[in-house]
């Protein structure tokens, strides 16, 4: 479902009308009407409807995107969803989490994260030692680039906890979902080594200032300087770094920001001592791997599906420019050929999408789909 503004009204009565005892809904909110988002959970929370979600820079809904407005999709809950707060910090705690043997089977996770926070990947790691494969995982990084204001950092929420930054929101599906994720892009430069990290800033590479390395790299490509600036925008988009990891795909993380000294922020992190390519995207191969997870889902979808999400990148979406509506459009009209409901979702910051069987990972630049029964 989609609102084409945060019209408290108007979404609750809609959320009231279609409520049932176990049911949730996942929100996806646009951070332009984002001020209006505590009324909205103040107003659910005394009807007694649960929520949960993100806020970020476009929802997309159907074969388009919007700046505006709120998608819906109802979903089936184990039970309420679970936050994990202080991500800025390295004693953020898991201990209030059910244990993996208290888990239901063959159920999804949602994670939906603050894609700024410091220890990112350090939570995920933790949430998969928790969860193990007991537990398929989807969902991803949420806020917009370059959050400056409190309200913009404040990009998770839930009916009952309200809205949060440096937090991860946990929601188990208990419905059957099908969930998959690739991203296409190719190695340009390496191997190097990532020789000094800490949380998500990459200091070094080679042993030397990340950015300067990266630079020469790029520059070469471009013809033209590349300046700290020109991080996370148009430029540099289509250059990612890649971490090798055996029998997957690379882990791209696109460098966002320059620190003092030339170390580069990276959304999800690269671990210290992680082998790294610089990538090189061509739209052709990029949009393969977007229609290689279409497949798959497809393959797996027993029954028409209740909710069709997507969770694209937002810098895949402008490296791809206007390619990114033709395969939104092209999705859209496989999905709707299964006789489900519309796809929705938006353009996050990182994407999930984990059947459980390897380590959980942030990706970045990938495309990721998750289909519900």
């Amino acid at each position: 479902m989609f609102f084409e503004s945060l019209d408290v009204t108007t979404i609750v009565d809609w959320a009231v009308k279609h409520h049932t005892p176990d049911s949730a809904l996942w929100m996806f909110v646009a951070e332009k009407d984002q001020s209006q988002l505590p009324r909205l959970l103040q107003a659910l929370k005394q009807v007694n409807i649960q929520c949960f979600g993100g806020t970020f820079m476009s929802l997309i809904v159907g074969q388009e995107t919007f700046e505006h407005g709120c998608a819906v999709a109802r979903l089936d809950l184990w039970r309420s969803p679970f936050i994990v707060q202080n991500l800025q910090r390295t004693d953020f705690s898991l201990e209030h989490l059910p244990l993996r043997n208290e888990l239901p089977e063959n159920c999804t996770l949602v994670v939906l994260a603050d894609a700024d926070s410091l220890y990112l990947a350090e939570f995920l790691t933790k949430l998969y030692h928790r969860f193990g494969n007991r537990v398929q995982y989807f969902g991803g990084g949420t806020g917009v680039l370059d959050a400056k204001t409190d309200l913009q950092k404040q990009c998770t929420f839930t009916t009952e906890h309200g809205m949060a930054a440096n937090a991860a929101i946990l929601a188990l599906i208990s419905q059957p979902g099908v969930v998959a994720a690739h991203h296409g892009w190719e190695r340009l430069h390496g191997p190097l080594l990532a020789t000094r990290s800490e949380g998500n800033i990459l200091y070094e590479l080679n042993w030397q200032p990340a950015f300067e390395v990266y630079r020469q790299v790029v520059e070469a490509q471009i013809n033209r300087p590349l300046h700290p600036e020109d991080l996370g925008g148009r430029i540099s988009c289509g250059f990612p770094l890649g971490m090798l990891k055996q029998g997957v795909e690379d882990i791209v993380r696109l460098p966002s920001a320059v620190t003092e000294g030339g170390g580069m922020v990276c959304i999800g992190g690269i671990q210290a001592n992680s082998v790294v390519h610089i990538l090189q995207g061509q739209p052709e191969s990029v949009i393969q791997a977007a229609n290689n997870t279409l497949a798959f889902c497809k393959s797996q979808i027993s029954s028409p599906p209740n909710s069709n999400i997507i969770v694209d990148c937002v810098t895949r979406y402008w490296f791809l420019e206007d390619l990114g509506a033709t395969e939104l459009a092209t999705i859209q009209q496989s999905l709707a050929n299964l006789e489900g409901s519309p796809m929705i979702g938006a353009l996050f910051k990182g994407e999930i999408a984990s059947n459980g069987c390897s380590s959980l990972e942030i990706l970045n630049k990938s495309l990721a789909i998750g289909s519900f029964m």
